[in-house]
Order: C-alpha cells, then structure tokens, then sequence
C-alpha cells in the first residue's frame, strides 16, 4: 500500500457515462445504470480493503429522478433495491462494520418498495462504527446548499459561518473529502457535488 492510499480517509464517486457506455455496447439505458452498481460494488470493497474508512457514492441526482423517461427512473429505482439487498446480505459489510447511511431527497422522489429497502440498509447497519458508505440518492449539490441557508435563515442566524453551515448541510456528518472520482471523461461536477467538502 503507498502512502498516499494511507493518508486517504473519504473518497467520493460520481459514477457517470452510464447511459453513454450503455448505448455503445448496444445495451438499454438501466442496463448500463446495473453495470455501474455492480462496479461500484467491487471499488467499495476494494476501498475498505485497502483501509479508507468513508466511501461517498452518487447515485442518482435530483434532476435524474424528476427529469428522466418514467421507465428509465422505475429501472434505476430496481436497481438501487437490487444493490441495497446485496449491502444487507453480505456478510463483509457485518465483518467490516460499514455503516450506510442514505442522504438526498430520496424519500419524497422514490416508490415506497424502494424506500423501504433503502431504509432497512441504513436500520441494520447504524450501530456500525468503523466504515461509512453514504449513497446520494435524489441529490443536488446546489439543492443541499440551498437548504442549508434557508434552515440557518428560518433559525434566525444573522451571520453565516463555516462550522454553522457545514453543521446544517445533509452531508454534515461526514468529513472533508480528500479524492473525487468521476467516470466518463467529463470533468466537471454535476449539481455543484458536495461542493462544501471538495472545494480544496
């Protein structure tokens, strides 16, 4: 293991092209979205393997779930049951004490068959102590920072500072991010993506 893969401590992915790849493989749009559950599944356990304690996953914008073709957005909803079932029935998850936890606005987008999984992901792994996998699911960046200022407003706060809107982001728990990994060769960020802690 290198030294830098000892310093790190949170890396967050941002597994896009999926619909791209897809097409080029002459596959169906959910199809790619399944593929990239499946490798994201093999960098998580790669990653707690090498001992990099938090691994933040985007799976899914706001705009992803609200803007896209309906069956698209019922086949991606299968596939995060699908990935939930496989973080709750496997036994590494238990042996390496990962917690899961899933942030974004997730269940006021989602089917209630899908919440439900997603929740029992989070339920039976909360007392897990040594690894954090967050998933961003129904999340905008620029959507969470939004909400954080209107909650410090409604709060009467008069003066804004980092440790008083860092504390009211819904990613408030988690530290500083020291890697971000996008697929798809396009380096941009989407939705200002946890623009508070990639922003060094």
């Amino acid at each position: 293991m290198s030294n830098k893969e000892k310093q790190l401590n949170h890396i967050a992915i941002i597994p896009d092209g999926n619909r791209r790849w897809a097409k080029s493989k002459g596959l169906l749009a959910w199809q790619g979205h399944m593929k990239a559950g499946e490798k994201m599944v093999e960098v998580l356990k790669h990653a707690f393997t090498l001992g990099i304690p938090y691994v933040t996953i985007w799976g899914g914008s706001y705009d992803n779930l609200t803007k896209r073709d309906k069956g698209e957005i019922d086949k991606l909803e299968e596939v995060y049951r699908i990935l939930a079932e496989q973080l709750i029935n496997d036994p590494q998850v238990k042996e390496k004490q990962v917690r899961v936890r899933v942030l974004g606005e997730w269940p006021k987008l989602l089917k209630e068959e899908t919440i439900s999984v997603l929740r029992k992901a989070e339920e039976i792994t909360k007392d897990y102590k040594e690894r954090g996998l967050t998933l961003l699911v129904g999340y905008n960046g620029d959507r969470e920072m939004i909400d954080a200022i209107n909650t410090l407003l409604k709060g009467g706060v008069k003066e804004v500072t980092d440790e008083s809107l860092k504390s009211s982001l819904w990613t408030r728990d988690l530290p500083p991010v020291d890697l971000t990994i996008r697929t798809g060769g396009e380096p941009h960020l989407s939705a200002g993506f946890m623009m508070w802690d990639v922003r060094y």
